[in-house]
């Protein structure tokens, strides 16, 4: 998917839930979408994965291609493994809450 119909997708699913149009929003696609934009500026940003805001950008790009594939085939996201850590697993569970409000779940 090119960056162009990404940020289509976006900005309709955007424009659906501000009029109240949310059940015609494709959660899986939109998240797909916002997770190749949040990659892109992952790149055109240079930002490092592992240091700084370019490790939460990365989490959270993983976390939508999760939800992108899980949403298309009707389970839950892939769970994090506990051998990451509690500190790891925290900040995992406050991804998916950001982004369960974002998809209204």
């Amino acid at each position: 998917m090119d960056l162009f119909s990404s940020a289509k997708t976006v900005a309709d699913a955007a424009k659906s839930t501000f009029n109240n149009e949310s059940d015609k929003v494709d959660k899986g696609k939109v998240a797909g979408a916002a997770a190749d934009l949040l990659g892109a500026a992952e790149d055109y940003g240079k930002l490092d994965k592992n240091t700084g805001v370019g490790q939460y950008v990365d989490k959270a790009e993983n976390y939508l291609h999760e939800y992108q594939a899980s949403n298309q085939s009707g389970s839950a996201p892939a769970a994090k493994p506990e051998s990451e850590g509690k500190e790891s697993a925290a900040g995992g569970a406050d991804y998916m809450k950001m982004a369960q409000g974002f998809f209204g779940k």
